[in-house]
């Protein structure tokens, strides 16, 4: 699976790569300016191999919170910017195949081909590609850059005595060299602000080790709901060292839920909370293989059931475990154009609330952002999950 990643990652990146270079030459521009498009066409695309490699060595400090900042806002421009080549080289091909603008087999159909009017067309329309690409980056940015905004999703009250009950749930904050603890203190207040009775982080906390970040997500252990504070593991915890990271939510506060359930009590009505780990998580972690079956073995059949699952692809088997509502995350909605509608493409469930056979799924869009500070018709939310 890794090779296959590889793969995957150096094919799009080459792709990018020709297609962002020769975009730049075919814009009007002089060589220098031409070059140091280059330039940060390397650094966009080759920097996150780099960033990396310095995480796994603990560097962590202003210089390389602007290293990232600026390869993720580079990275951020050249994904919108190559959409848009990708629709232009559609677009010419489709118009190439109609019989008034090719010359086989349509001689007497066909137009003059003018060379000053087709280089004056291309400019136009690679100026507007421009044009947009920075207008959708510059709103992206303002919209990454904003505080969450509270969402409120009303569930119905399946007994009497959850009449009332406010959970909140935070996800995909990813504190790393982008997201720093004022971001993480931001999220903390408005988190309170809503007093609520419980809160869960459905996975994905950070991006970086425990001694780069334990600073910057220290503010999380001021949270303190009287029916306590819930997180499991996201696809980015693997990748950040999940072990010293269990042992850091434990001690900010949080019970982590690995394929397990506890059974809460809300004005004595019963109440199941269980979580898994992440869907994929066996692949790197073979005995923290997910899996809801688990999670609610020996749970109450008469109390109410939330699953808390980061990915949505768990809803499936939530639904056969009779879980009333699903709790997940990690897709972000998409977090930016075009991909709030690439996404629905890769994935059955992307953001909001979903029913099914009476079962529940909502997905958290995200509170932070990953990559790119980018947020783009899919802002980034807290929840508040009210019964009534």
């Amino acid at each position: 699976m890794s090779l296959f990643i590889l793969f995957l990652v150096v094919s799009i990146s080459v792709f990018i790569w020709f297609g962002g270079i020769r975009f730049f030459n075919q814009l009007p521009l002089p060589v220098f300016i031409r070059f140091l498009l280059w330039m940060s066409l390397f650094y966009a695309l080759f920097f996150s191999p780099l960033l990396f490699y310095l995480r796994t060595l603990g560097q962590k400090g202003p210089l390389f919170d602007a290293m990232a900042w600026v390869g993720y806002l580079l990275m951020g421009i050249y994904s919108i910017l190559i959409c848009g080549v990708m629709a232009r080289d559609l677009a010419g091909a489709l118009i190439s195949l109609l019989p008034f603008t090719s010359t086989k087999g349509h001689a007497a159909m066909a137009l003059p081909f003018v060379p000053a009017r087709r280089g004056f067309l291309i400019n136009g329309i690679n100026l507007a590609i421009a044009g947009s690409t920075a207008t959708l980056a510059g709103l992206a940015l303002k919209g990454g850059l904003k505080a969450p905004e509270v969402v409120t999703v009303t569930h119905p009250a399946e007994q009497p005595g959850l009449k009332g009950l406010r959970i909140v749930q935070i996800s995909d904050l990813h504190v790393s060299h982008t997201i720093r603890r004022g971001m993480v203190e931001r999220v903390v207040s408005q988190v309170s602000a809503l007093s609520p009775d419980m809160v869960v982080f459905t996975g994905d906390l950070v991006d970086g080790s425990v001694a780069m970040l334990r600073d910057d997500v220290a503010p999380l252990a001021d949270l303190a709901p009287p029916m306590g504070k819930y997180f499991i593991t996201g696809n980015h915890e693997y990748y950040s060292g999940v072990r010293p990271w269990l042992d850091e939510v434990a001690r900010l506060g949080f019970t982590t839920l690995l394929n397990s359930h506890l059974t809460l009590n809300y004005k004595g009505a019963p109440l199941v909370l269980a979580g898994v780990t992440d869907y994929h998580a066996g692949r790197l972690v073979p005995e923290h293989a997910s899996s809801p079956k688990q999670a609610l073995s020996g749970a109450p059949e008469d109390a109410y059931r939330i699953l808390l699952a980061h990915q949505p692809l768990s809803f499936t088997e939530a639904k056969a475990q009779n879980c009333h509502l699903t709790l997940s995350g990690h897709t972000h909605g998409g977090q930016y154009l075009p991909y709030t509608w690439v996404i629905h493409a890769v994935q059955p469930w992307v953001a909001g609330l979903y029913e099914e056979d009476g079962h529940r799924l909502y997905i958290n869009r995200g509170t932070g952002f990953w990559g790119p500070p980018f947020r783009l018709g899919s802002p980034s939310e807290i929840t508040l999950h009210l019964f009534s």
